[in-house]
């Protein structure tokens, strides 16, 4: 007597030394990206960062400290026009890689809304077999209910 083998997950599996991820929307998007989108998805996780946050903010109160205290090295006294001009530079970089990550992000969602479709339609397919095999195919069950689920779409969709 064969016995069947045990049906694994792909993290369960040996790693190959490349990661592997489980969804087809994060296969997508990790798997197929171009230089530039690796660039700006690498940006925006250090320019969403605690850490960045704090050690920008340890770096400014430093150049302001410097600024006001060496009175002898003032290279950019009070108003702080070199500071502000960095932070312009800076700013004027990270918004389009920031919004190019989210256009990524919304190209993701996208995929997995539509893949969420496909294993709905699936579920349902295979919900449908198993009442026909369960009540027979004389049942009218569905279409007994098929006006009370027409209402709640009806309902849903008044809500969204």
């Amino acid at each position: 007597m064969m016995m069947a083998a045990p049906l694994t997950w792909p993290a369960d599996r040996p790693d190959t030394g490349r990661r592997r991820f489980r969804h087809p929307a994060n296969r997508y998007r990790h798997d197929h990206r171009t230089p530039g989108q690796r660039l700006a998805d690498s940006v925006t996780g250090v320019f969403g960062s605690w850490r960045y946050i704090v050690i920008q903010t340890v770096v400014v109160l430093l150049w302001i400290a410097a600024n006001i205290l060496a009175v002898a090295l003032r290279w950019d006294p009070y108003p702080f026009i070199l500071l502000n001009l960095l932070f312009s530079t800076q700013a004027a970089y990270a918004a389009p890689l920031i919004l190019l990550s989210q256009n990524r992000q919304a190209d993701t969602d996208r995929v997995k809304a539509e893949h969420d479709y496909q294993v709905n339609q699936l579920a349902l397919q295979y919900l449908i077999a198993w009442h026909r095999s369960t009540h027979g195919d004389d049942c009218h069950c569905v279409q007994d209910t098929e006006p009370i689920v027409e209402g709640m779409l009806i309902t849903l969709a008044r809500k969204l």
